[in-house]
């Protein structure tokens, strides 16, 4: 085997394995430290980059997504979001995991539709993402996602 294949798989092996998603390449099951208590207040997750869905826990589907808080509560939101298929499968089923750094959280996750909400959080994630304003409007294509414990 020459070294471009055998890079190729050591990159592409855990993938097909069912390990977690990596940066825009989506996975599997997730892994880490399950956490069975409800959570009340997310603001913890200003210390992370980024989070990870898990969607369909028969056949587990996992991606890497923008995160952050408003007061506490979480939201994860989806560009271009019509046709994903995770948003395809979170349509089909409520059992979904986030994990936020090594931690496993079993969560619901509803699409928010009020304005002035998806105005407040539009607002958080423009400045968790280090942006200058001002903040534009949210784009047509953009599904916001308000997250709870189960």
């Amino acid at each position: 085997m020459n070294k471009r294949f055998s890079l190729l798989l050591v990159l592409v092996l855990p993938f097909l394995w069912g390990i977690g998603p990596w940066d825009r390449l989506p996975g599997g099951v997730l892994n880490g430290t399950a956490v069975s208590v409800a959570v009340e207040d997310w603001s913890f997750v200003s210390q992370a980059r980024h989070c990870e869905v898990e969607t369909r826990p028969e056949y587990p589907h996992s991606v890497t997504v923008n995160c952050w808080h408003v007061q506490g509560q979480l939201y994860i939101g989806c560009m271009n979001c019509d046709g994903k298929v995770w948003s395809n499968y979170l349509s089909q089923g409520k059992a979904v995991r986030v994990r936020i750094g090594q931690r496993i959280f079993p969560v619901s996750m509803e699409r928010v539709i009020d304005d002035e909400e998806m105005a407040r959080s539009w607002q958080a994630r423009w400045k968790k993402t280090g942006r200058a304003g001002p903040v534009p409007e949210w784009p047509g294509h953009y599904w916001l996602y308000r997250v709870s414990s189960r």
